[in-house]
């Protein structure tokens, strides 16, 4: 399958082929480490081979698999570039608010506004916006902070993804994102974002 990125376009977003490339070289660099893992086999004692294979555990559990595409770090390297890709410059998110591009750099600051510094500028992902892509989620200002220094991956599942503790017109979880974009107080979501602080 190749690239397109007709989707992106569809989406409102105006990415070039080449922007996109760069995008997923720069997951991909932000992501993996430099080297793969060792074989952890070699990392054991005689000892250690010993009581294992006593207690009959296979050392062959610790070798170093090849999952390809289901390798937790290849998925979490693809949706970090999905994320990159689907965000917005700066100025694209100042033009859309309505503001000046000062104002957008100030609430990023402030940590108001949560965004991935990608390169020389900041990336600003579109789950922070109403589904028009034109207003910040409602309460945005109060959750932000909470995010700081956590991964982004981690906080696009958390933002957008159903909560047990967020119940939705009809008694199911829904997300701390529609929760906001559904009137629910700000408060009580920012009081959710705190467990970002303990991990």
């Amino acid at each position: 399958m190749g690239l397109d990125i007709a989707r992106f376009r569809r989406a409102g977003l105006d990415l070039s082929l080449a922007d996109f490339e760069e995008l997923v070289m720069q997951a991909v660099e932000d992501i993996l480490p430099e080297s793969p893992a060792p074989d952890a086999r070699a990392e054991l004692s005689q000892s250690e081979v010993a009581f294992l294979e006593e207690a009959g555990v296979d050392l062959a559990d610790f070798a170093t698999r090849d999952l390809g595409a289901d390798d937790p770090l290849a998925r979490t390297a693809a949706e970090y570039a999905a994320i990159l890709a689907s965000s917005v410059t700066v100025p694209e998110l100042a033009r859309r608010l309505g503001v000046d591009t000062s104002s957008v750099r100030q609430r990023l600051l402030a940590h108001r506004l949560y965004g991935i510094k990608a390169g020389k500028g900041w990336r600003i992902p579109l789950f922070e916006l109403d589904d028009a892509g034109k207003a910040l989620v409602p309460g945005l200002h109060l959750i932000a902070p909470h995010w700081e220094g956590a991964h982004p991956v981690e906080i696009a599942k958390w933002f957008t993804q159903p909560h047990v503790d967020l119940e939705g017109p009809n008694d199911e979880p829904i997300s701390p994102r529609a929760w906001l974009l559904g009137g629910g107080n700000a408060r009580t979501v920012a009081a959710l974002a705190t467990e970002f602080e303990s991990g």
